[in-house]
């Protein structure tokens, strides 16, 4: 008897059972699976360029080399950008920290006047709060710096599976038509070529939407004067590939520097204005042309999805979501007895017409056979 043929409640255990598993071994594993998963990401966004070399009557091998090493030169640039704004960041902050000093004292006496608290109750309150902290602080970074360098040692690791994965993409391809059916074979590297694409067109149209909104972010705080802006706004660019949360997060800390080295109120409201400007035009004109429906994920699947996945891998899990359900997505729509959790996932309203987008996909993508 199999398991199709058992009592509802005997399945949903077992499915349970099984889900539990799956998600203790992505926790157990991260250190492997967080950068292997980055590296087939990106082994999907090299291959287009590997190719191209390929074409060029590169050898095969200096051809992925040349193309790894492409990519680790923009990722040492952006590195090396992002050290020099951090260190122009450090040299001003003793300048900084007066100006905090100075707005925590206008808050005391705003406190004490409007809750009748004293300034010495306030740093008796505050005195006791930072003990308790520091009580769990030195474990909390203990165990952020331990996680930090096993991550990082991990991470040295990204381009190697990225030159071995692409190395034998063919005899990934041969073992997918092996364990496909003979009729299925086309139709199975169908559906690997539409996920590389979404791979591939995800992001490629992340770096670009990260390219216009750093420029639109630095060029409204520079015109505000704001210190250090075109770091703020590429952070904030930056910190908006992390759905929702990152958003947030990344129009925060602007506003933040504007209340700390602004006398008045208006140009933290200034900051958020164009934080708030920006961003309408990232998720209504931006993001719809340069990423597009490669990910038509709809809002509350994304919101569990990341929910999920923070729990799961962390600000990583957070990051690669969004294209690993882009990915799921595909598989769902283009398998017959997966297309309704597909459709589950999608912003999709009617399943049937949806069906017969998704043949007319298949088709379109089916070889025609020889004569």
């Amino acid at each position: 008897m199999n398991i199709s043929e058992q009592p509802f409640y005997f399945r949903a255990t077992i499915y349970l059972l099984l889900a539990g598993l799956i998600v203790a071994f992505l926790i157990l594993a991260q250190n492997i699976l967080i950068p292997f998963t980055i590296a087939v990401v990106f082994t999907f966004l090299l291959l287009p360029v590997s190719r191209k070399l390929e074409q060029w009557r590169f050898p095969k091998v200096l051809a992925i080399l040349v193309s790894i090493i492409l990519a680790l030169a923009c990722f040492v640039a952006m590195v090396y950008f992002f050290y020099s704004q951090v260190m122009s960041f450090v040299n001003d902050w003793p300048a900084m920290q007066e100006a905090l000093t100075t707005k925590w004292v206008s808050f005391q006496q705003f406190v004490s006047e409007t809750f009748h608290v004293s300034k010495l109750e306030q740093q008796v309150w505050l005195k006791t709060k930072i003990q308790e902290s520091a009580a769990t602080g030195g474990v909390l970074v203990l165990g952020i710096f331990s996680a930090t360098t096993s991550f990082l040692a991990s991470f040295a690791l990204i381009p190697i599976y990225i030159f071995f994965l692409t190395l034998y993409k063919e005899k990934f391809r041969e073992f997918v038509l092996l364990i496909t059916k003979e009729d299925k074979n086309d139709h199975a590297l169908m559906v690997v070529k539409k996920v590389s694409r979404v791979s591939q067109k995800y992001v490629v149209g992340i770096f670009l939407d990260v390219l216009i909104l750093s420029v639109l972010n630095s060029t409204g705080f520079l015109i505000l004067g704001l210190p250090h802006a075109i770091l703020f706004g590429v952070l904030a660019a930056m910190l908006n590939v992390i759905p929702y949360i990152g958003v947030m997060i990344g129009s925060i800390l602007p506003i933040l520097m504007a209340f700390l080295t602004k006398d008045s109120i208006s140009y933290p409201l200034a900051v958020a204005g164009i934080c708030f400007f920006v961003q309408f035009l990232d998720n209504n004109f931006i993001t719809p042309f340069v990423v597009g429906s490669s990910v038509s994920i709809n809002p509350l699947t994304a919101t569990l999805v990341l929910v999920s996945s923070a729990m799961i891998w962390g600000i990583p899990g957070m990051i690669l979501c969004m294209p690993l359900t882009g990915m799921a997505k595909v598989v769902c729509d283009n398998v017959e007895s997966l297309r309704p959790y597909g459709f589950l996932l999608g912003e999709e309203v009617n399943f049937r017409e949806q069906e017969h987008i998704q043949d007319k996909i298949v088709k379109r993508f089916r070889k025609p056979k020889k004569m």
